[in-house]
């Protein structure tokens, strides 16, 4: 392991001296400098992991050359030196940067120390802005799998709002990846530097829902021994995902309406408010409009929350999709088996298949078959029960499909799909689209792409 490199910047000689025969024997590699502007260029010649810098020398002080030294280079740990210690001095130097302050006369046991705690400081600031880094590397929009146009289209949404701390509505059946988005807006946003926290809302027994979120005092409620901090304060300055926000109580969403309209709540059991400061991220898989109508959710939380709505398609309106999610699902689970593969047969079965759960219903299946396929070639036969039983298509009728590629055959499939689509609706383009469960607009381009006329289904 290669010696930790110190320069030591002082006027006095013999203190530079006394410095340096004492780090040397504490197995630093050290080097000196009579000045500031010796130290500024010795620091563009080397990389030191710590500078030991006098704040009193004549021409330019410490506070100057610290300035030039986090210019040039903002992460250099510095530790001031001074024999004339002033809370002032203290404050101006970590203003600028410096990483710790030291009073002179010292010993290099007490240098050493200081040193060492500098060094450890640095190394974990590294390793967290390198998992920062890891973390929106994972939750970038790439990181979202898939082509399709319906997933283009929550792209392109996702990409116009992510400078945004607008509230965010994410709508989607269970499975399709909630809260996979709302990580990516958080990482890929103005706060991805703070926390991200999610909860459940659903997971959450009501009557402790409104301790999870706010908080409660000691004795607000039996089995309330301690106070306890809520979710809202603890995600102050950072991000909060609420999922299932559609299964709240009433009673819980009039305090959830009055954080939002004030940025403040009130912890169970107390009469003082306190402030909050967050990014608020909500998931339903209910039908938040019906539920208004229906008197179930209030009103006014729901235009609160849906100041910018991304619905999230299920896995049948992009069928197109699978295809990668399988490769990503395999690569994901497959392990020492990296050479395990899956058969263009069960490939087809799966694009087939009508995905109730979504894009989780998919992964498991993976999962499974990755643990149960004895072979590097996933078969038919290492697909749950009611994948294996499934029937081919009355659309394939007998033909094959085996002399086409897995795109080909995939495209045949979808085109025969539409046209018996259209012709049970007469051609009418919005009731096939919903008999699909896609949206209107990626029905209308999938007729474009096979020059498919709607009208020529039309019933005579």
């Amino acid at each position: 392991m290669s010696k930790l490199r110190v320069l030591i910047v002082d006027d006095e000689p013999n203190l530079l001296e006394s410095f340096k025969i004492g780090l040397e024997l504490k197995d630093y590699a050290v080097s000196i400098a009579p000045g500031g502007r010796e130290a500024i260029a010795k620091c563009e010649d080397v990389r030191f992991d710590v500078v030991l810098l006098d704040i009193r020398m004549p021409e330019m002080d410490g506070m100057e050359t610290l300035r030039h030294l986090k210019q040039r280079r903002p992460d250099q740990v510095v530790i001031m030196l001074t024999a004339h210690g002033s809370l002032k001095s203290a404050i101006e130097a970590g203003r600028l940067g410096a990483h710790d302050y030291l009073e002179k006369p010292s010993t290099p046991e007490a240098v050493d120390l200081r040193i060492q705690k500098a060094i450890e400081s640095r190394t974990l600031s590294e390793e967290n802005r390198l998992l920062k880094s890891q973390l929106r590397d994972k939750y970038r929009f790439e990181g979202l799998i898939g082509n399709s146009p319906a997933m283009q289209d929550v792209y392109a949404l996702m990409e116009r709002i992510t400078s945004t701390e607008s509230t965010v509505l994410i709508t989607g059946a269970t499975g399709t990846g909630k809260e996979l988005v709302a990580r990516a807006l958080h990482y890929n946003g103005p706060r991805s530097e703070q926390r991200f926290y999610a909860l459940h809302c659903a997971a959450i027994p009501e009557e402790l829902l409104e301790s999870e979120l706010f908080g409660h005092e000691k004795g607000a409620f039996t089995g309330a021994v301690s106070q306890k901090i809520g979710i809202f304060e603890a995600a102050n300055g950072g991000t909060l995902f609420l999922d299932e926000v559609g299964e709240m109580s009433l009673a819980a969403q009039v305090r959830l309406l009055r954080v939002l309209q004030e940025k403040e709540f009130i912890p169970v059991g107390s009469t003082t408010s306190k402030k909050t400061d967050v990014r608020l991220i909500a998931a339903t898989n209910r039908n938040l409009a019906h539920q208004v109508k229906e008197g179930r959710f209030r009103e006014d939380l729901y235009y609160r929350l849906d100041v910018i709505e991304i619905p999230l398609p299920s896995l049948r309106e992009r069928r197109d999709d699978i295809p990668l999610l399988v490769k990503h699902f395999l690569q994901k689970y497959a392990g020492a088996r990296a050479r395990i593969q899956i058969s263009e047969e069960v490939i087809a079965r799966l694009i087939r298949h009508d995905w109730p759960g979504n894009v989780r219903e998919l992964e498991n299946v993976i999962e499974r078959a990755v643990a149960l396929c004895t072979a590097d070639l996933i078969a038919l036969s290492d697909l749950p029960a009611n994948l294996q039983q499934e029937t081919v298509s009355a659309l394939s009728g007998s033909e094959s499909y085996a002399h086409l590629s897995l795109q080909e055959a995939r495209e045949t499939f979808e085109q025969g799909y539409i046209k018996e689509v259209l012709t049970k609706t007469g051609g009418n383009i919005t009731h096939a689209s919903r008999i699909a469960g896609i949206a209107w607009q990626n029905f209308h381009q999938k007729l474009k792409k096979y020059s498919i006329d709607a009208k020529s289904f039309a019933k005579k």
